[in-house]
């Protein structure tokens, strides 16, 4: 008698656990999703936190960088997104981020300034300080001797062209009046595709850079010699790439100084 009491109570323990056991899990269950949308954003937080942003060492930032060169405008000049490659990366690192106090200290050892960026376009130190905007940079390296006829693969043959595909008007001017008794504005013919230098300002929306070289009287009417119309720079002129491209306060600027537009013949876009 005594064994079957026993029994009956061990056995409404025992449903009591699994009725306990089987409330919890659809417990749990019901919040599973909340469990798992917790432990996602979590994760993606600690994930972001450790993350390394593109703009990490450089001067300027991000933002900044990308209205010099980014996917749509000077893609090839793009200097930002990877560690330069070479013999001598690490110098052009520094010149890329605009370490100055690195790139003084890596020429008081013996750092060769002409060096070219094997790992993009053959560009020297002056040029890659030129087109970014590192104007303290191109003061040391132009007091150091750096040749101003840089050239590089991109179509440039003087460091007054790098500044003027950047942005850094400053920069411009120092390097057009360092070269201004050897070098015509609006001579075209060192360009195999016969553009002048506004023409290359105008077509990267380059505005305090064109305004400059109207007040030293670049001809706002050229028109590119190119001859392959597969090529961007066929049939243009600085206000046809400001047509093209949709900068309109870069038309209104070339127009408000006589800009003809060749193709229409007058000072319109169409």
């Amino acid at each position: 008698m005594k064994t079957n009491v026993q029994s009956k109570k061990n056995l409404k323990s025992f449903s009591q656990q699994i009725l306990a056991a089987t409330l919890a899990s659809l417990l749990f269950f019901s919040h599973a999703d909340e469990i798992v949308e917790v432990v996602t954003t979590t994760d993606v937080v600690d994930v972001a936190s450790e993350a390394t942003p593109a703009d990490s060492g450089f001067r300027f930032n991000l933002e900044e960088m990308q209205d010099i060169a980014n996917d749509k405008k000077l893609r090839h000049r793009i200097f930002y997104q990877e560690p330069s490659k070479g013999p001598d990366a690490l110098w052009f690192d520094a010149v890329k981020q605009g370490d100055l106090e690195k790139v003084k200290a890596m020429v008081a050892n013996g750092q060769d300034i002409e060096v070219k960026d094997v790992g993009s376009l053959d560009q020297t130190a002056l040029g890659w300080a030129a087109f970014i905007g590192y104007e303290d940079m191109v003061d040391f390296l132009v007091d150091q001797g750096a040749d101003l006829w840089a050239t590089d693969k991109g179509d440039v043959y003087h460091a007054l062209k790098s500044a003027v595909l950047g942005k850094n008007v400053n920069i411009v001017k120092k390097l057009h009046e360092a070269l201004k008794e050897q070098y015509d504005i609006n001579d075209t013919s060192y360009e195999d595709d016969g553009e002048s230098l506004v023409m290359v300002a105008a077509s990267n929306n380059r505005l305090d850079v064109v305004e400059y070289l109207i007040a030293q009287g670049a001809d706002l009417n050229k028109v590119t010699t190119e001859q392959n119309p597969n090529r961007p720079s066929y049939n243009q002129s600085a206000l046809s790439y400001a047509c093209q491209n949709d900068y309109k306060e870069m038309q209104a600027l070339l127009i408000a100084h006589g800009a003809i537009n060749h193709r229409t013949g007058d000072a319109t876009c169409q």
